[in-house]
């Protein structure tokens, strides 16, 4: 019977560098149904205080490690029931400390399907395979051994049909290796290099391709190397031979080409991408990065996406690799108006349709120009080019293959699988490159392919998830009334009137260009709105026509507004229209179009921004880095643990919040929310957290987990404003009772001074103790008593507030500006700084030292001062910097046993190497390539007690009994009087 693999806390804990103690009892709390916000607000004591990241760090490596233990036992109960599982083999299973291990330890005993190797098998010539890489004496010669296998009815018919089988056989046991397989892996991440090159032989143009010169993209197979003579065929097709991956289903993961050997030409490949590439700001703004900013240009709207998804057909497996020629008389046609720049006659043009589907196609070139000749270590390739080279490979512009050294593979191979003495060297060279080449390069191809796309997805949905964290946090704006502003140029711009709770006033659409007219009327519905609701910002979205907006709104604010106090502010708008046709925006406003709907989105952002962002999918908020060629189900787990956490984190006022909000709150899910919304619309609002039982299905599990986190403002009791749980309120009267208080002096503001004098009095460890409650617990108890329900928003920088707009043609070199940080990616920040494309901030200009990760300076939603650099007024790019100008700049410090810099004449030539005096570097280098274990501490052994000679083995009579025995005897006879040794001592003490 198979034993499920026992989870050991121990590596748990040294992976995520936690205390054993902290982690046991955060894998009780979490299986004990406990949500990660509930545990870190409210169960600190019990693990050591552990923040949010530390606890969903654990629960992480748990669910890996369940995970593994799972794929364990499903393993162990496979080969048990083969019958071929030992003690030995359990051992190492139950050892493997990684996936890949453990896949490398089951894949011999893997079900497989028709292989080579198996119809070989049942053929019966696995005993002579046996043979031959035993060196049996009975297969001396090879011909004469394999004539006894011919057999017409198993489709032996002759000699080579027999070794060729017999090298199949070899070829899958070399391939099931794992030390063979370790071996390449090395190699493989030592030399590879992702390559990628330009898939189609179109030329970058402006104008429009025509039908007839349009070129046609036609896969090539790959041409596989003939083998020796003596070796196994390589024509089997890579999915019906590889048993590595045999039993499981296709990986849309994966990309094309890795399943041909990485030394053929691939051909066209799908790396993992979800369907739809909106476009990226870097696309378009990068001016310091060219391969970064091009690589993410992609359509910019829904029409030109739906055309390149139309235009890429997936092409027929059985593409012959012979070239498809255009017809001849089309051919002649295209190159006599190409020489003599004729233009096509009006019929041969291309539709409209089609016109957009060529130049998205043209867009699509342009954007991947930098990667047509493009290669890259593996080591160092970084995750966010990673997913450039997958999309273009996606798009069919690039084709994208891993190039590494194949002699070091094959006499790495050959020096571990063939033995140099051995009589049939030659044939098993000839079954070692057929399993290299057909077998293990492919699946080690698709294994780097797959690891490198995991590793930059996994990077792209942390920079995401930050980004999204960062502008959900952004500070509310309270106590302002707003006239949002959805911009539009043909259906004219979307205004609604808010107050400062966010309820809709007015809206209007007015027209903010045209004819005169329309204009003025445009300026007379905006004054009177202002003056009817004493509106007091322009909240204006940054979508099509928004800087148009922008100017109009500024030149009023200088002119008819110029009296009143009036200013305006941009916010991101991504997902505003998803909003806007969602189901949660038309039971909000069912009695409002789309249009309006979307304004209200774009008014409340500002007003606050978390409650109106929860209600978008954020997969739609254009905050992220490749975000769209991510795996879907991934992306939207991290998102929805981010919008959860930063939830929680602000806390959520039940009176006044929807039911999308409360649906992420700890504990409750979307139905709970709905009842909670359902309860409050019939009952109104809640008096007492006491009330939330009342809600059906809000039973007492659900009550310890989500009351905490929502607030009751100006409730019965004072205490259900705070963050103080509805459990530790006894200890929290308590304690106001020693500081001579009350409750109700929680409602009083004034009495933050006096109370915080009297806390500073208090002996925490003491009070703790004889309140029977935890220290960390207790001091989060005192913080509320001194700031109830406050808001941690409150401490971050309010949005800019402007009055003016600038314009590209306005921009000097070296010019001061103020903005807003609209996204922060591996390669820089993009600024807003009122023009109508944001500015680039590349990683080299954030700051004057060496940054690694943009992060570490900058944040979504952060304003900036930055100089400009560079004007790029033909592409409208600018580059900017946050280095003050003059400011010296901080060397990068040097890497440790680095090279030193060479002097100003360059490097010595080779024949002054002498002349260095550089010390002898030290072996940092064990055997076999390890690096030297470190030191352990080994106690001193004890001396065992000395046992004396006896006088018989003095005087000879007696045997001696060790070593010991005679050294004794030497030290006595050169210790006697008139000896040497006794001479010497006398000497020393006189």
């Amino acid at each position: 019977m198979v034993e499920t693999a026992a989870i050991k806390l121990q590596q748990v804990a040294r992976s995520v560098g936690l205390k054993l103690e902290s982690v046991q009892a955060t894998v009780e709390l979490l299986d004990a149904g406990n949500t990660v916000p509930f545990i870190t607000r409210y169960r600190k004591d019990q693990t050591g205080g552990l923040d949010e990241e530390q606890i969903r760090s654990i629960q992480s490596e748990m669910n890996t490690a369940r995970q593994l233990a799972e794929r364990k036992a499903t393993i162990l109960r496979s080969i048990e029931s083969q019958g071929k599982l030992t003690d030995e083999l359990a051992k190492k299973i139950q050892g493997a400390a990684t996936a890949k291990r453990l896949e490398d330890l089951y894949l011999p005993f893997k079900p497989k399907k028709q292989t080579l190797a198996t119809v070989a098998r049942n053929r019966g010539l696995e005993p002579l395979a046996c043979e031959i890489l035993d060196a049996a004496e009975s297969c001396a010669d090879l011909d004469a051994r394999s004539a006894d296998f011919i057999d017409p009815d198993k489709e032996v018919a002759s000699v080579a049909d027999a070794l060729l089988g017999a090298g199949h056989i070899l070829a899958e046991k070399f391939s099931e290796r794992i030390e063979l397989r370790q071996k390449l892996r090395d190699i493989l991440r030592r030399t590879g290099k992702l390559q990628s090159r330009k898939a189609v032989d179109v030329e970058l143009t402006d104008e429009p391709v025509t039908e007839e010169a349009k070129p046609e993209v036609v896969a090539q197979e790959p041409q596989a190397e003939k083998p020796p003579v003596e070796a196994p065929s390589t024509t089997e097709p890579a999915d019906a031979s590889q048993p590595a991956d045999a039993s499981q289903p296709a990986d849309a993961s994966l990309p094309a080409d890795a399943s041909q050997p990485a030394t053929s030409e691939p051909t066209e490949s799908q790396p993992p991408a979800t369907e739809g590439t909106p476009s990226e700001p870097e696309a378009e703004t990068s001016a310091e990065t060219p391969v970064e900013g091009a690589s993410e240009a992609s359509p910019t709207s829904s029409e030109e996406a739906k055309s390149e998804s139309t235009e890429e057909k997936p092409e027929a497996a059985d593409v012959k690799s012979e070239s498809v020629e255009s017809p001849p008389a089309k051919v002649a046609v295209a190159k006599v108006a190409k020489e003599k720049k004729i233009k096509p006659s009006p019929s041969k043009k291309l539709s409209k349709s089609q016109l957009r589907k060529q130049q998205a196609f043209q867009k699509k070139l342009k954007a991947f120009a930098d990667y047509f000749e493009f290669d890259e270590d593996v080591r160092k390739i970084p995750p966010h080019r990673t997913l450039a080279l997958n999309r273009g490979d996606k798009s069919k512009i690039l084709r994208v293959k891993i190039e590494f050294d194949r002699e070091a593979m094959d006499k790495a191979a050959e020096e571990l699988l063939v033995p140099t003495d051995h009589p049939h060297a030659e044939f098993l060279r000839g079954c070692v490159k057929d399993a290299l080449t057909r077998l293990v390069l492919p699946a080690l191809d698709r294994e780097l392919r797959r690891e490198l796309t995991e590793k930059a997805e996994t990077h792209a949905v942390k920079v995401f998830a930050r980004n999204l964290r960062n502008l959900l946090l952004q500070p509310p704006i309270r106590d302002h009334r707003v006239l949002a502003v959805d911009p539009g140029f043909r259906s004219g711009c979307k205004l609604a009137a808010l107050d400062q709770f966010g309820n809709i006033l007015a809206h209007e659409t007015i027209h903010l260009f045209g004819k005169s007219a329309r204009v003025e009327k445009a300026k007379q519905v905006i004054i009177d709105l202002i003056d009817r609701f004493s509106l007091e910002v322009f909240v204006i979205g940054n979508g099509t026509a928004c800087r148009e907006s922008e100017e109009f709104f500024s030149n009023m604010i200088d002119e008819e507004l110029k009296e009143k106090n009036v200013a305006y502010v941009i916010v991101n708008e991504a997902g505003a229209s998803v909003y806007s046709a969602s189901q949660i925006g038309r039971e909000e406003f069912p009695e409002y179009d789309a249009t309006v709907r979307g304004a209200i989105s774009i008014g409340r952002r500002l007003q606050d921004p978390l409650s109106e962002l929860v209600k978008i999918d954020p997969a739609n908020i254009g905050v992220g880095l490749y975000q769209h060629d991510v795996k879907a189900k991934h992306l939207h787990t991290s998102l929805d643990e981010v919008i959860e956490s930063c939830v929680n984190y602000v806390g959520v006022d039940i009176n006044k919040a929807s039911s999308a909000l409360l649906s992420h709150v700890s504990g409750l899910n979307q139905l709970t929310a709905r009842r909670i919304f359902e309860y409050r619309r019939q009952n109104g609002p809640f008096r007492s957290r006491d009330q939330f039982k009342a809600v059906p299905g809000f039973g007492e599990a659900t009550f310890v987990q989500a009351a905490g986190f929502l607030k009751i403002p100006g409730g019965e009791n004072p205490l259900d404003s705070t963050w103080i749980h509805p459990e530790s309120y006894p200890v929290a009267l308590k304690l106001l009772e020693r500081l001579e208080l009350s409750s109700e002096d929680l409602r009083v503001k004034d009495h933050k001074d006096s109370l915080s004098e009297r806390i500073t009095q208090l002996d925490l460890g003491v009070t703790a103790e004889e309140l029977g409650v935890g220290a960390l617990s207790l001091k989060d108890i005192l913080d509320q008593l001194v700031r109830p329900g406050r808001d941690p928003r409150e401490d971050l920088p309010a949005p800019v507030f402007k009055r003016g707009v600038l314009k590209i043609e306005d921009l000097e070199k070296g010019m001061e500006l103020t903005g807003t940080v609209l996204n922060v990616v591996d390669f820089g920040a993009f600024v807003d700084i009122g023009m109508h494309d944001s500015g680039l901030v590349h990683v080299s200009q954030l700051a004057n030292q060496f940054i690694r990760d943009p992060h570490d300076i900058v944040a979504v939603g952060n304003v900036v001062k930055v100089w400009v650099m560079e004007v790029d007024h033909e592409r409208r790019r600018v580059s900017l910097t946050m280095i003050p100008p003059g400011t010296k700049l901080v060397e990068r410090p040097k890497r440790r046993g680095g090279r030193k810099p060479q002097a100003a004449e360059g490097r010595p030539k080779s024949g002054d190497q002498e002349k260095r005096s550089r010390p002898p570097r030290k072996k940092t280098q064990g055997p076999r390539g390890k690096r030297p274990s470190k030191p352990t501490y080994r106690p001193k052994p004890q001396k065992k007690p000395v046992v004396p000679i006896t006088d018989k083995m003095k005087a000879g009579a007696e045997p001696m009994r060790t070593f010991g025995d005679l050294a004794q005897f030497f030290q006595t006879k050169d210790s006697k009087p008139g000896s040497k040794d006794d001479s010497s001592k006398k000497k020393k003490e006189s």
